[in-house]
């Protein structure tokens, strides 16, 4: 018998049995498409705060280098200059930044945001469906995580929403990861580079101390494969930073050499 079988709600969900991975997806996106009409269909976009003084301007420069075939390696706009791609919250070598690079900014950053909080909300759907069988529980969990107080605000910055989008996502395969190995484990290492892309360095540190806390139940509760699940554990980490080490590197060396105290 397997640890899934063990659990007593697998056989008790009848009235969630049409909860399908599709039917929340289109459930969820009824959900935003009447919570925020006017920011999707381009009347409106998001302004306050930091995403007006922060998100959106990293945007406008970075799609400028975009276009001109630079690498924003220096911004020369800011405080007298200042490095870009090695604050590593600027999504520089983020492989979805493309939404904002290539659609219109007005529009498209808004709308990165959004399908963030959409991609986080059904990725949540599916690791508790993955935890529980229980459609219910599952898609209530999957709402909540897209609509709760933190991604909302969250939206004001674009790394940060993408990183919480991410969360379920390298949560879910991860575990797959290290169980099954293999295919299972590139996948996982395919979500946690993206999410190590974000730069989110709040949720990503949170997405981490989560899969090392599950990864010390699975070696606990499945003595048979302790080795494999250390050496894949390890080797998910490794990889993730091997793939993100153009990110990585630099924004290391600027936290070396920033001078910003303590006290700050």
């Amino acid at each position: 018998m397997t640890s899934a079988e063990k659990r007593p709600c697998l056989d008790v969900d009848p009235a969630g049995q049409w909860l399908t991975p599709g039917w929340f997806a289109l459930f969820l996106g009824f959900l935003f498409i009447s919570s925020f009409p006017a920011v999707l269909l381009g009347g409106r976009t998001f302004v306050i705060r930091d995403f007006g003084m922060f998100g959106y301007p990293l945007a406008y420069f970075q799609r400028e280098c975009f276009w001109r075939g630079e690498l924003p390696l220096w911004n020369p706009l800011s405080n007298c200059g200042l490095p870009f791609l090695a604050q590593w919250n600027t999504l520089s070598l983020y492989p979805f930044s493309l939404i904002y690079l290539v659609l219109p900014l007005q529009w498209s950053l808004s709308f990165f945001c959004l399908a963030h909080m959409f991609w986080g909300g059904l990725g949540m759907y599916l690791l508790m469906w993955n935890w529980t069988r229980h459609g219910v529980a599952a898609a209530l969990a999957g709402v909540i995580f897209a609509f709760n107080g933190l991604s909302l605000n969250a939206l004001m910055w674009p790394n940060i929403e993408a990183a919480l989008g991410w969360l379920p996502w390298v949560l879910w395969l991860a575990q797959r990861g290290w169980r099954d190995g293999g295919s299972a484990l590139a996948w996982a290492v395919l979500a946690g580079a993206m999410q190590m892309l974000t730069g989110g360095p709040e949720p990503i540190l949170f997405t981490w101390l989560i899969l090392f806390a599950l990864a010390c139940g699975d070696w606990v509760t499945r003595a048979a494969a302790r080795r494999w699940i250390l050496l894949r554990f390890c080797l998910l980490g490794a990889l993730v930073a091997l793939v993100c080490a153009a990110q990585l590197l630099p924004f290391l060396e600027l936290l070396v050499h920033s001078q910003r105290d303590t006290g700050f």
